[in-house]
């Protein structure tokens, strides 16, 4: 199925089970970069949707890393679909096993949900993959980014706030500050259930606690804050 970027002038094509979703609109939207940045990274690409939002905020080169081959056959196809070959790379490879260097900015909507007995696996393993700590665990995240990364280099990352004081402290331990969080909450009398992240390599402890982000005031009525965002589109997958 082919569609137009929530909010974008780009396209994509996506499949059920693996289209973008709010995460990715969420993460695209709270990403800053300035115009000085030449790298930039997008971890677990999938199908290039947060690489092609991206691609409208900078000139920099991107590279997309996905360690799935379906899903690295979608963002090739949505790279070409967009005509931007020649400021998007895709990679098809296990991010633990790369070797960058000195990058600007970093950029990931990783797995969210450890695995463990408990844990309700999709039958796609793809699904699965993309939502369990499979192949990708926080920490072995977070190192990597921190030894990719220049010094001042940022990390930008979406993840649920059930985990944030594990966030902090591996953060901390790996030489990242945080520097930004956002909680976006469904409602705005329900408890948070997404966080977005900024980092900084070696950044000074100062950081800012920007607005929570509220996505309806009714059932089926967006508050205005999430229209602007989301385009007044009530159903993003």
């Amino acid at each position: 199925m082919k569609r137009q970027l929530i909010n974008s002038n780009l396209w994509i094509e996506q499949t059920r089970g693996h289209s973008f979703n709010l995460d990715t609109v969420l993460l695209a939207h709270f990403v800053k970069l300035n115009y000085k940045i030449k790298s930039v990274l997008d971890i677990g690409t999938g199908n290039g949707s947060l690489a092609l939002y991206l691609s409208e905020k900078t000139k920099a080169k991107i590279t997309g890393i996905e360690i799935q081959e379906s899903r690295y056959q979608q963002a090739l196809t949505n790279v070409k679909l967009n005509k931007l070959e020649s400021q998007i790379d895709i990679i098809l490879e296990d991010y633990l096993n790369t070797n960058f260097k000195d990058i600007d900015v970093i950029v990931c909507n990783p797995p969210f949900f450890k695995v463990d007995k408990s844990s309700n696996l999709n039958q796609d393993d793809s699904i699965t993959m993309a939502r369990h700590e499979i192949s990708l665990d926080l920490e072995s995240l977070i190192i990597k980014v921190s030894e990719q990364l220049k010094y001042s280099g940022k990390f930008f990352m979406i993840h649920r706030p059930d985990r944030l004081i594990e966030i902090i402290r591996l953060c901390d331990q790996n030489h990242l500050t945080i520097k930004r969080l956002q909680l976006v909450h469904s409602y705005l009398d329900k408890k948070a259930n997404h966080v977005l992240i900024e980092c900084s390599k070696y950044g000074k402890d100062q950081m800012i606690f920007e607005p929570s982000l509220i996505i309806y005031q009714e059932k089926h009525q967006m508050t205005d804050q999430a229209a602007k965002l989301l385009g007044g589109h009530l159903n993003v997958t």
